[in-house]
């Protein structure tokens, strides 16, 4: 995970403050917070209609903060507000965002409205959701700091809601970001048995693409190449790019290689481990032919880059003096 520590939630047995992380807490919400629909502004039409029930986390309610009560919030600490991200000025150096990936109600899956906003001299400040009626909501944090906000619910269940959190690295110019799933529990605390998390390229495209784009077969599909650089997305998942912005880090290179003083034909390139991939290096001496017979061979050690792929070298099995002419190529096949 890019961002640590980035939800919080505070429980407060007699006033002393125990943190909890995403990962370590339910957040429960008991029929207490049950309410109705009472105010006729059209800017509070995400309650539902006068008089339809919703479920809602308080947050600057006197309420939220006495003893025994769960005071909810998102923070950034841990995330150095050192210039390692961009802001919009030198006061906001360090900027993250918050966006909703994801909403899913586990217990109804009819009912799967969220909402986070806050209310300012009776104003909505509507900050996450996935309601159309609210689009490109996100919340920014500063790095090492946080924020609340008023969680509401549509229906009761157990919640599994995905933020995107992202941020753009001052030194490259390039966005990095982090999907982190938060259990919110509405008049029930128990998590109900599901199918075996997505692992592999389908845990890939959801960590790369929206909750949109992820479901439409011509962005996010194996042949599909959204950014146009000519990789489709097997590619970019193969050699470690992003197939929404142009270019693939990893994608094979070409170079000569010195090997018992002679010197060959090699390729390098970053693969994916821990895949049903088939990632193979060939050459030929005739592009001309059918088949590619001559099988790559692995140079030096792998080196690991991130957690998920690994970089390595192979070259021809033939040295350049002993060939008048050598091609080589990766070849991907998801199996």
């Amino acid at each position: 995970m890019l961002f640590r520590s980035v939800s919080q939630s505070r429980y407060h047995p007699g006033g002393a403050a125990v943190q909890f992380g995403p990962e370590d807490a339910i957040a429960y919400l008991p029929s207490t917070g049950q309410r109705q629909r009472t105010s006729t502004g059209t800017q509070y039409d995400f309650q539902g209609a006068m008089g339809d029930t919703y479920w809602v986390f308080p947050s600057g309610a006197t309420s939220a903060n006495n003893a025994f009560s769960l005071y909810l919030g998102f923070s950034a600490y841990g995330v150095p507000n050192d210039g390692t991200f961009t802001g919009s000025g030198a006061s906001t150096i360090g900027r993250i965002r918050w966006t909703v990936h994801s909403v899913e109600n586990l217990s109804t899956p009819s009912a799967t409205a969220f909402y986070g906003y806050s209310i300012s001299a009776g104003n909505v400040n509507m900050q996450l959701t996935l309601d159309p009626a609210y689009p490109n909501r996100e919340m920014v944090l500063l790095a090492d700091g946080h924020s609340h906000l008023n969680l509401l619910f549509k229906a009761a269940g157990m919640y599994r809601i995905t933020f995107r959190v992202r941020g753009t690295l001052v030194a490259t110019g390039q966005e990095v970001s982090s999907l982190i799933p938060v259990y919110f529990g509405v008049e029930t605390w128990q998590i109900p048995s599901g199918p075996a998390p997505v692992t592999g390229y389908e845990a890939w495209k959801l960590a790369s693409f929206s909750s949109t784009q992820a479901t439409d077969p011509l962005v996010s599909g194996l042949d599909a190449d959204p950014d146009g650089d000519g990789a489709n997305n097997l590619m970019e998942y193969a050699f470690n790019g992003n197939p929404l912005i142009p270019g693939v880090a990893g994608q094979p290179q070409s170079e000569n290689l010195i090997e018992g003083g002679q010197e060959y034909l090699a390729i390098r390139f970053q693969r994916r481990k821990g895949d049903t991939l088939s990632i193979t290096v060939e050459s030929t001496a005739d592009l001309s032919a059918a088949t590619w017979s001559g099988a790559g061979m692995q140079v030096g050690a792998l080196t690991p880059v991130g957690t998920d792929y690994e970089e390595v070298v192979y070259r021809a099995p033939t040295s350049k003096a002993n060939a008048v002419r050598q091609f080589m190529r990766v070849k991907v096949v998801k199996e």
